[in-house]
């Protein structure tokens, strides 16, 4: 029991070290936005309808990383340079700092409940986590390339997956440690403690009963998730092995859509909330391109309230400078890197660079389509249709395997909304909205599920709206028919989050008492000279590891150095 205590105890201090510095990056970011904004330093008591401290680990990593973009242009990320901007980049919280720092008065049930008993619950999933057959293959290398240089014009020519390149390997990068990568899987749990956090304080704090009710029906949608086809998986967040962004995306579409809708309802939005659902929307493209519908909804509520007149249209630019600005300098990284101002888009890739292969991202954004199922490879064949495409899809016979899961978790899905519906109906009042209103929350999903359809509509990409959904229900919900005493929700939501680890998580926490997850870093044999590069092919099939010298592709590179950039060309 000692063993375990002192286990434990560890894992908490530095998930906790973690979680605090992008708590108070996000701090200091918030305050540099309001300053901006209203030229104060004076942080409203909350944000996006939810209580202002939850939000500031996510805008701690949308600053941080960004930050790291930048910095890459110049310079390798495991430089020393780079710890000490990341000391710096937190100097703002000094503008204001006594009032919300009052420890003794933040020692509270309800904070303990956000900062350790959430926490405490997902970190068990240390004990058996694993990393992602891509991050072997792709993700890790990609961040030991941002580790050891600075920007690499052409990286594509490299290997054609860095030409992904997301925010989240800028991030995981400076969060190699000797000892293990375990801060990479941390990352991941961030963003669920963020959802949970936010769930939380919508139901038990929060005086606004269309979130409560709509949090309310997501922690029962997401115990329905434990049960069904195929042992479960209804299209519930999960925790995901190391090193893919899927859950992450999805979490930050799930509060982005809900908040961003609710704007829409009260039809009216403060500069500052208008001004994080910018920067939200902006880091989830950053993250991972396939939620880009995300900007569909956040330009019709932007013209939405320029229609009814709740906003000027010059105020909107406005308040959309932080993101402007963030969002020219993802596009400018992304174009010195693939030669694409979107990639693998193959529209956007308008460039007369000596390194860029023409006819290239054609093929790649080709293969990437048919590995996500998506539909757009049958709608531009005219000897196919959608009906071939859905066969396909859900009942193929060279891929079985993934049909049966996908059917399992679509059919769990309906199954589960329809639970809920009926839930919804025997627990709450009706509450009618508003013509206007239906018509852009359902263009909202027409539009998110045809995009979705047409470009990956495989379960780890529909994780986001499959949950906004069940959180959308909650607009049509009024107050509670039967008084329910505060314990039952208490039990609602620890059953939530205590199922989202995986039996054998405890089994083996308790057990083992270690990190399940391998250390690639302990191997000898990998070259991280980049000057000194002699090509090999991976010892594992398709998958690199942090071996910077491994590529899985046919042809010689060369990397060079030029000024103040290296240039990958593909000869």
């Amino acid at each position: 029991m000692i063993d375990l205590f002192v286990f434990f105890s560890e894992l908490f201090i530095r998930y906790i070290g973690m979680f605090f510095y992008f708590f108070t990056a996000g701090r200091a970011f918030i305050l540099l936005l309001i300053k901006f904004i209203s030229k104060s330093y004076t942080i409203p008591d909350t944000i996006l309808e939810t209580k202002n401290f939850i939000f500031y680990p996510i805008f701690g990593l949308i600053y941080t990383g960004n930050i790291l973009v930048l910095l890459n242009f110049f310079i390798p990320l495991k430089s020393t340079a780079v710890k000490i901007f990341l000391i710096l980049i937190l100097l703002p919280n000094l503008l204001s700092f006594k009032k919300e720092f009052n420890f003794k008065n933040q020692i509270t049930f309800n904070n303990l409940f956000y900062v350790v008993l959430i926490p405490s619950i997902l970190l068990i999933s240390t004990s058996d986590i694993n990393f992602h057959y891509d991050a072997a293959y792709y993700h890790l290398n990609n961040q030991n390339w941002l580790r050891e240089t600075n920007l690499v014009v052409g990286f594509v020519n490299i290997f054609w997956p860095f030409g992904m390149s997301s925010i989240y390997e800028y991030i995981s990068a400076v969060l190699w440690v000797k000892d293990s990568l375990i801060y990479l899987h941390f990352l991941s749990l961030m963003f669920i403690h963020f959802l949970y956090a936010f769930l939380y304080f919508q139901i038990f704090s929060s005086r606004n009963v269309i979130i409560k009710n709509g949090s309310l029906l997501l922690l029962m949608f997401s115990i329905l998730d434990n049960f069904g086809f195929s042992g479960g998986r209804n299209g519930f967040i999960y925790i995901q092995e190391v090193g893919k962004q899927d859950t992450s995306v999805a979490i930050l579409l799930i509060v982005c859509s809900f908040t961003a809708i609710y704007q829409i309802k009260k039809n009216t939005i403060n500069p500052l909330d208008l001004t994080c659902l910018s920067l939200i929307s902006l880091f989830i493209i950053q993250i991972k391109v396939s939620g880009v519908y995300i900007i569909f909804l956040y330009a019709v509520m932007s013209f939405y309230l320029i229609y009814t007149q709740k906003i000027k249209f010059k105020n909107i630019l406005l308040y959309q400078l932080p993101s402007i600005s963030l969002g020219i300098l993802w596009v400018v990284k992304n174009y010195l890197m693939t030669g694409c101002l979107i990639f693998p888009a193959s529209l956007t890739c308008i460039n007369n660079f000596e390194w860029y292969i023409k006819g290239s991202t054609e093929k790649i954004e080709e293969y990437t389509s048919a590995t996500s199922y998506a539909y757009l490879e049958y709608f531009t064949n005219k000897e196919k249709n959608f009906i071939d495409w859905f066969r396909e899809f859900f009942y193929s016979e060279n891929y079985s395997l993934f049909s049966e899961y996908y059917r399992s978790v679509y059919s769990n899905f309906l199954i589960s909304l329809i639970v809920v519906i009926f839930i919804k109906v025997i627990l709450f009042k009706k509450n009618k909205n508003s013509k206007e209103f239906n018509i852009i929350l359902g263009s909202y999903l027409i539009v998110s599920f045809s995009y979705l359809i047409l470009y990956g509509p495989i379960p780890r990409y529909t994780i986001g709206i499959l949950c906004s959904c069940i959180l959308f229900l909650g607009f049509y919900t009024n107050e509670q028919k039967f008084r329910f005493n505060n314990f039952l929700f208490y039990l609602i939501f620890l059953l939530s989050i205590g199922m989202l680890p995986r039996l054998n998580s405890y089994i083996s926490f308790f057990e083992n008492k270690n990190i399940a997850l391998y250390n690639p870093q302990i191997k000898e044999n990998y070259s991280n000279e980049i000057s000194e590069i002699n090509w090999e092919q991976p010892q594992e099939a398709d998958r690199c590891w942090i071996n910077l010298s491994c590529r899985f592709e046919e042809g010689q590179i060369s990397v060079s150095k030029e000024k103040y950039f290296y240039i990958a060309t593909k000869k």
